[in-house]
């Protein structure tokens, strides 16, 4: 390359150079708003903060045989499960091997947990000085929460467990005593669907006032909106058979468990990116923010045993300590209620979040000023 050219070269760099810093101060200058669109994704973050508690144990009484036992809500958790568990282990005749396990794992864990999810949005800035400027940006992602593998796992032990127990207690006992025997143990799961609107006001500081590659740092707050239903899981178990005269007994229990968060969260967000000036009109940018919001995700239980009513009435208890009481519910068996006539129990939280939930959203975007 000859000296000559080499100059020409430099000058046309220094001025190719010279001119991008004028685009961007003239653009900074004359330019006041900003519109664009992004899209990206968000890494959801999933906290493990919060306070746990089940339901006390039932009623304590004594059964027609007079031997201990306490009233339950469910055989599927908590005080039921543990009495159930119990009074197996009591048997002396026979060998009871089957053991209902408890879903205590999924009510009081922080099994259900937000999906990172791709996202759009768009943003509308005003500068306000060369270096700040204020602006507003809404997003629109599929994050929805989801059971964990780990849960679903659970929840498909306990179902299982149910059923293995009341059938091997039903098989055990005298054929003579019990018959036409039924038990039956069913899960009904429903995911999350819908997604997350984040609405935020935010404020913009250059790090430099002029050049075309321009860093910053953002910081300000808005609202998340959550869409569509959350998680929820129904365990239905059922056992009857004909006692000796052909008493009917049927017994059904029934639990429910919800995943409950917030319709709409206040968030605060805080991050930083560069944007590259393509002209005095166009540029592109990309960015990280964090988003911070309250940690509002909580566990409700419901639970509803029922006793179906048979005729003739009749009440019987096994030969354990403690002892589990069956009764058909009619009015000759009233004075003698079944184990499982706890009392219903209706939204009790069983987890209760706390903390802060933090997700990373990384975009990528293109602008036009105007």
């Amino acid at each position: 390359m000859s000296r000559q050219t080499g100059i020409v070269c430099f000058v046309v760099w220094g001025l190719g150079w010279g001119a991008g810093d004028t685009f961007a101060q003239q653009a900074g200058e004359r330019s006041k708003w900003e519109i664009e669109i992004h899209a990206g994704g968000v890494a959801a973050g999933n906290p493990t903060q919060g306070r746990v508690t089940l339901p006390a144990p039932g009623e304590s009484f004594t059964t027609v045989n007079v031997r201990p036992s306490r009233y339950v809500s469910s055989w599927y958790f908590g005080d039921g499960a543990a009495l159930a568990n119990e009074s197996a282990a009591a048997f002396t005749n026979i060998v009871r091997s089957s053991r209902i396990t408890p879903l205590d794992p999924v009510l009081t864990g922080a099994v259900a947990r937000t999906s990172n999810s791709g996202s759009i949005g768009f943003r509308v800035s005003r500068h306000l000085t060369p270096r700040f400027a204020a602006e507003f940006t809404l997003d629109y992602g599929r994050s929805r929460l989801q059971l964990s593998e780990a849960a679903l796992n659970d929840i498909e032990a306990t179902r299982i467990s149910f059923e293995r127990y009341w059938t091997e207690l039903l098989a055990s006992a005298n054929p003579l005593q019990f018959q036409n025997k039924v038990v039956a143990s069913d899960t009904e799961i429903s995911n999350e669907s819908g997604g997350q609107v984040v609405a935020t006001g935010a404020l913009k500081v250059r790090l430099r006032r002029d050049g075309a590659l321009v860093p910053y740092v953002v910081a300000g707050m808005g609202g998340v909106f959550n869409r569509g239903s959350a998680p929820a899981v129904e365990l239905r178990g059922t056992y009857s058979f004909l006692w000796t005269a052909g008493e009917p007994f049927n017994e059904r229990d029934s639990v429910v468990v919800r995943w409950l968060r917030p319709d709409r969260t206040l968030v605060g967000l805080a991050g930083g990116g560069i944007t590259y000036d393509l002209s005095r009109r166009y540029g592109v940018r990309a960015e990280v923010r964090l988003l911070i919001s309250p940690n509002s995700l909580d566990t409700e239980l419901s639970a509803t045993p029922s006793i179906a009513v048979g005729a003739p009435g009749r009440s019987f208890a096994s030969a354990t300590t403690p002892s589990v009481q069956y009764s058909n519910g009619s009015a000759a068996a009233a004075a003698a209620r079944s184990t499982l006539t706890g009392p219903a129990i209706a939204a009790f939280t069983t987890r209760e979040s706390s903390g802060a939930r933090i997700d990373a959203a990384i975009t990528f975007g293109w602008f036009w000023r105007f």
